[in-house]
């Protein structure tokens, strides 16, 4: 009698502590139960039936979950038995056990002693062990690093299953050493920067000799002033030049304050104006000095090809970081590479067996009347050719139908004619793109010989690398600018046609949209060169002309665009045959508006949303379209965005045009 009244005085205990909640309501209920009997046995009675009802109920949950718990056990014990009669509370590596809802079920002595340092954990759950790590992530991982109390573990894992119960088990191995040394390691690898400073004759032009030396030594105080923040070695290679050298400890130091010597040298200001001068570093990390030389080289083509002024950071396996990019690139174009090109083109050509020409997907203006110069060359040196584009996607159908009667009308071909025309000595030809995935026919790239390249977009990280020759200047207006110049320099040996120079002509008039954006001096000889050739300039301006309809679409987009912290953004929200050729004319037409100085116009072709972006320069819209998959240069730019909404694209828009509004800040 007296075992059982213990036995129940302790389940009572047990009750309290476990459910106290419970335990409290339930007396509470007994003492409003004891009055209202007083005043109606009825209600005290029905009420009493509910307080029994409540403690069986209590009871009966604290058995189930001691069933589920002894399950846990027995699970346990899975682990904790070893084969050889140990057990896991022996075991000299931290072990500690949970379930499936990363509750701790239980840790061994090795865990208490040197995880927790016999201390009580912090809650309950694993997460505390583990990162945030919870049971589903950790089953997908082999193995995973974490830390604790300042200590740094990688933890392995396994499971067993008992009764439709799963427990995990995590066992600690402290290398909190290792992975220090490991970062000293990493950190102590090194890293080499080639710099080069952005100048132009017009800069200059009007100074004398002492005041340009004086702003050259300024600019280099302003970079060696920087340098001295960090531990490095630079040393001046000649004029405007220099190699630096450092490990990845300082140059994260650089990357995390944005390389600000950029705006350093950007501010430089004398006499009380800015200098105009701007800083283009390359910069590479390695195993071996050598290796990172010769990256560090690779990533400042990769910064003065995307317009200078900018960080090329080259990671490894072809992967950048760019910082800067923020200001209008100088011209730095010389008529000595534009020679010299002409003739490894000329014999490039001649070597070959016949020529195919290609521009990119959805062609227009600049990529035909690129091509078309190409094929003047071709024809003229005696060599076949071919002109690929798809004419049902092409923005170009004006200029095609202009070039109806000549000879070029006949070697204009669709991908599929063109492979066909390929042998084992095909020159390939690329015009108005740089990147093999934006081709109008990628598969006649991989069968071409060789490959010769001539682009005016910034260079992106997917770039064509693989050509003979890679004529590329950012700088250049249009890739009808630069055949134009090639044409030049091959003088009489290419006999360059009427309709011919009008195709050249309407590329450069509108990628400058007529003369007004990113037109230089070359830009202005190129079309005095086309003009004495015999280009009408009417003739021109008519392959510009819309339809009725097609005008009235394009005032639609304007009259419903918004605008957006100086961005003004239209969506297409309608179905036209013209809708590319309207959206890039509607883009244009926005920056018109006061307050402009960007626009973004959003339409849809099949699957895919598009983004043709414009501005003046002050946003760099290529910055804009990069963080989304796209490209371009500065002032006109693009991308496809698949597998999604006009809401979450214009979502991701502003995105990203508030980050890089906060760049030029």
């Amino acid at each position: 009698m007296k075992k059982n009244t213990a036995k129940n005085k302790s389940t009572l205990k047990e009750l309290l502590s476990v459910y106290p909640v419970t335990a409290f309501a339930i007396a509470i209920s007994a003492v409003l139960c004891i009055i209202t009997f007083f005043y109606n046995y009825k209600v005290a009675l029905g009420e009493t039936v509910l307080i029994v009802l409540l403690f069986i109920f209590a009871f009966f949950v604290k058995n189930l979950q001691f069933k589920r718990l002894l399950a846990k056990i027995n699970v346990c014990r899975k682990f904790i038995s070893a084969e050889d009669g140990g057990e896991l509370e022996k075991f000299p590596i931290p072990v500690l056990i949970y379930g499936s809802d990363n509750k701790i079920v239980w840790c061994n002595s090795a865990f208490r002693k040197t995880v927790i340092e016999n201390t009580n954990p912090q809650s309950d759950t694993v997460l505390q062990f583990t990162d945030g790590l919870g049971a589903d992530k950790i089953r997908e991982t082999e193995k995973f690093e974490c830390e604790y109390n300042g200590k740094a573990y990688t933890v392995f894992h396994s499971f067993t299953e008992f009764k439709k119960e799963t427990l995990y088990a995590l066992y600690f191995v402290e290398d909190s050493k290792l992975k220090k040394f490991r970062l000293m390691y990493k950190n102590s690898r090194p890293v080499v920067m080639f710099m080069t400073v952005d100048t132009s004759e017009e800069n200059f032009r009007n100074l004398r000799e002492s005041q340009i030396s004086e702003i050259t030594s300024g600019v280099e105080g302003v970079i060696e002033n920087w340098v001295s923040k960090f531990d490095c070695l630079i040393k001046k290679l000649g004029n405007g030049r220099f190699i630096l050298i450092t490990d990845f400890e300082n140059a994260k130091k650089m990357k995390d304050e944005k390389f600000s010597v950029l705006s350093l040298v950007r501010n430089y200001s004398f006499n009380g104006k800015e200098a105009g001068i701007t800083l283009s570093v390359g910069a590479s990390g390695g195993e071996t000095i050598n290796d990172c030389e010769i990256s560090a080289r690779q990533a400042l083509d990769m910064a003065l090809g995307r317009g200078g002024d900018q960080v090329a950071y080259k990671n490894g396996n072809n992967d950048y970081e760019f910082f800067g990019g923020v200001s209008q690139s100088a011209e730095r174009r010389t008529k000595v590479r534009a020679r010299i090109i002409a003739s490894a083109i000329s014999q490039t050509v001649l070597r070959a067996d016949n020529v195919v020409i290609m521009g990119h997907r959805n062609s227009d203006l600049d990529a035909i009347g690129a091509a078309v110069g190409v094929a003047e060359i071709c024809l003229s040196l005696g060599k076949q050719c071919r002109i690929v584009t798809d004419e049902e996607t092409t923005l170009a159908k004006p200029l095609i139908s202009h070039l109806s009667g000549t000879e070029i009308e006949n070697i204009i071909v669709s991908p599929d004619d063109a492979e066909l025309f390929m042998t084992n000595n095909t020159l390939l030809v690329v015009v108005d793109t740089h990147r093999q995935s934006f081709l109008e026919a990628p598969n006649i790239f991989d069968e071409a010989s060789s490959v010769i390249v001539i682009d005016h977009h910034r260079k992106t990280v997917d770039h064509i690398n693989n050509a003979v020759i890679f004529y590329h200047e950012p700088n250049a207006s249009s890739a009808s600018e630069m055949v134009t110049e090639i044409i030049e320099y091959m003088g009489e040996r290419v006999n360059l046609s009427k309709k011919t120079s009008e195709a050249l002509l309407s590329g450069i008039m509108l990628d400058t949209k007529n003369f007004v954006m990113k037109t230089g001096v070359a830009t202005f000889e190129a079309a005095a060169f086309l003009r004495s050739a015999g280009a009408d300039t009417v003739a021109v301006k008519q392959l510009f002309s819309n339809s009725l309809a097609t005008q009235k679409e394009k005032s639609e987009i304007v009259r419903n665009a918004a605008l957006f912290d100086g961005a003004a953004i239209g969506v297409v929200d309608f179905e036209s045959e013209n809708v590319r050729i309207i959206a890039g004319q509607a883009a244009d037409e926005l920056l018109g508006v006061e307050g402009v100085e960007a626009s973004f116009i959003l339409f849809k072709t099949g699957d895919i949303i598009n983004i043709s972006a414009r501005s003046y320069g002050a946003v760099n819209v290529q910055l804009v379209m990069e963080k989304m998959g796209g490209g371009g240069h500065r002032t006109m730019a693009a991308c496809q965005l698949e597998n999604t909404t006009f809401e979450n694209a214009l979502n991701e828009l502003k995105k990203s045009i508030k980050e890089i509004k906060l760049l030029n800040e």
